[in-house]
């Protein structure tokens, strides 16, 4: 079992990553993290090569990236909230994956889903009711393009005053349950 995780957080030590530390802890087979915030990737130009072709012309970290989610039997995305949506190198990120989704439009796309995937996202206010809205409609048609079928997601919201997730029971639990489902 091959599990990636799309990492989205400035803060390589923060809530978020406690969130996906906890879930990876859960799950067994080979493991890795790609931090959005280490890539050295230039966004997509809209130039439309995908459109007749099953590649990015563009060749930066992406190249190995788009090995990598096409191997993984499980995608997970960890992401905080910044301003309703991904972070800024994320959404580069998910961006580039245009090729993915050029899939339907060159008639390539796998009919079912191949892969599962997950959700897990930190804001920092407590909560509101538009307050994921945007990052997880982002990041769930995201695992779509990666013919991943999303099986769960935990949202947890009022990050900037929890130090650990001990704090949070609930958020744990759900993080339980969600790595059950994806095993």
């Amino acid at each position: 079992m091959k599990i990636l995780a799309i990492f989205g957080s400035a803060r390589k030590n923060g809530i978020t990553m406690a969130m996906l530390n906890m879930l990876l802890d859960n799950l067994v087979g080979e493991k890795e993290i790609i931090n959005c915030y280490d890539l050295k990737i230039k966004p997509c130009n809209d130039c439309r090569y995908c459109y007749t072709h099953t590649e990015c012309p563009i060749k930066d970290d992406m190249v190995d990236v788009y090995r990598k989610v096409d191997e993984a039997d499980i995608i997970i995305f960890a992401s905080p909230i910044y301003f309703f949506g991904v972070p800024g190198p994320m959404k580069v990120f998910m961006d580039r994956f245009q090729v993915s989704w050029a899939s339907i439009l060159r008639g390539d796309k796998p009919e079912k889903y191949t892969k599962k995937g997950a959700i897990l996202m930190s804001g920092g206010s407590k909560f509101f009711k538009t307050q994921f809205t945007a990052g997880l409609l982002e990041i769930s048609e995201a695992l779509n393009v990666y013919n991943a079928e999303k099986v769960g997601e935990v949202l947890m919201d009022d990050g900037d005053n929890v130090k650990n997730l001990d704090q949070r029971p609930e958020i744990k639990a759900k993080i339980l349950e969600v790595a059950n489902l994806l095993k």
